[in-house]
């Protein structure tokens, strides 16, 4: 899977933590429909988003998926490879659960 600008400034334009309806892209180069919920920034080039395949499951976070990826490499190329984090590791579960505890703030700058 891969990541492109036009998603990320989707989500940034205007942040919130209900996310928003928009894409990521599979091997094939094609626009997978998904719901991204929060960019989460871990070191100054290492990010990850918080997203669901579409259409969501209201109230669920077992459909919850986590792709990590490298911010600069975005910033540069305007598309990235994402990897998808194990559903099974703590740091999974840690940011899921971050999330729905509205533990993370946004910042813009």
């Amino acid at each position: 899977m891969k990541f492109d600008i036009h998603a990320f400034n989707t989500v940034v334009s205007e942040p919130k933590y209900e996310g928003y309806d928009t894409y990521l892209i599979n091997d094939n180069n094609e626009m997978v429909d998904y719901h991204i919920y929060l960019f989460i920034v871990e070191s100054s080039n290492v990010a990850a988003i918080i997203c669901e395949k579409l259409p969501v499951k209201e109230g669920s976070t077992e459909n919850y998926e986590i792709y990590e990826f490298n911010g600069n490499k975005l910033l540069d190329h305007k598309v990235v490879r994402i990897k998808p984090l194990d559903k099974n590791s703590e740091k999974f579960k840690k940011m899921v659960d971050n999330y729905v505890n509205h533990k993370y703030s946004f910042q813009t700058k």
